[in-house]
């Protein structure tokens, strides 16, 4: 008997499936993961163990009930309170749900434990991106070189605030917000020494890297798939992300210009 075959007639207890299956959709939905793929895990993990699930998510919340063998059923919810973005994460929870004949139940959630204890993108390598991109940004807007050296600098201290800011708990609006300020202040700076001729070519080059690109497509999916409320809220979301932006560097602008 291989080990495949062996692991998959392995007997298992329905709350362990249930903890594990929720435990993997919480973190797939927590770095960024679409609802229907949440839902999708949780089922397919409980239903490879021989369970019937039915899974309900929103951006912030998990419902999962299955019908056990003795005839009852038992629920899970599962509160959401904090999201990011590692889709790294999402494709490697991915594919152990893809993949559960290759595990035990236990190898699983180690794997899961793993994956959630990993501490998030090197500082290095993120403010690395960040300044490349947004520097490239300038060039993509039709600026000049100066123009790219100042987005260069706001995406640099914008990594260094964000890192230091996520420490701080704030609220997603709040941290938006500061962003805008920050790409207003630094541009403003550099206009006012005649560094640069057009400041917001520099601001929005640098506003480009907290756009909510990937909640907005997630959005768009969502609701062609029928999923209106979790659609409509990652609309929502979306759009307060860019009103906060444009708050706060539409508020340096109006005090110093």
């Amino acid at each position: 008997m291989n080990k495949k075959n062996s692991i998959s007639k392995e007997k298992i207890e329905e709350n362990t499936v249930l903890f594990v299956a929720c435990y993997m959709g919480r973190l797939i939905l927590q770095n960024g993961g679409e609802t229907y793929r949440t839902e999708e895990t949780i089922r397919r993990t409980c239903e490879y163990y021989g369970i019937k699930a039915n899974s309900f998510a929103t951006l912030n919340t998990i419902i999962t009930s299955i019908d056990s063998s003795d005839g009852k059923r038992y629920s899970k919810v599962d509160r959401i309170d904090s999201r990011t973005l590692n889709l790294d994460k999402v494709d490697r929870l991915n594919h152990i749900a893809r993949n559960l004949n290759e595990y035990k139940i236990s190898e699983i959630k180690e794997k899961i434990m793993e994956i959630e204890a990993e501490n998030r993108m090197d500082f290095k390598k993120k403010v690395l991106g960040n300044v490349l991109v947004g520097s490239a940004f300038a060039i993509l807007f039709k600026g000049e070189i100066r123009d790219s050296i100042v987005a260069f600098i706001s995406t640099f201290i914008l990594a260094c605030a964000d890192e230091f800011i996520k420490d701080l708990k704030l609220n997603n609006f709040f941290i938006n917000f500061i962003g805008g300020v920050i790409a207003a202040i630094i541009s403003l700076t550099f206009f006012k020494f005649n560094f640069i001729d057009d400041i917001s070519i520099s601001i929005i080059s640098a506003l480009m890297l907290l756009v909510p690109g990937i909640s907005f497509t997630n959005s768009i999916r969502d609701i062609i798939a029928g999923d209106f409320v979790s659609g409509i809220s990652r609309g929502v979301e979306a759009v307060t992300t860019g009103i906060a932006l444009a708050s706060g560097s539409g508020m340096i602008l109006s005090i110093f210009l």
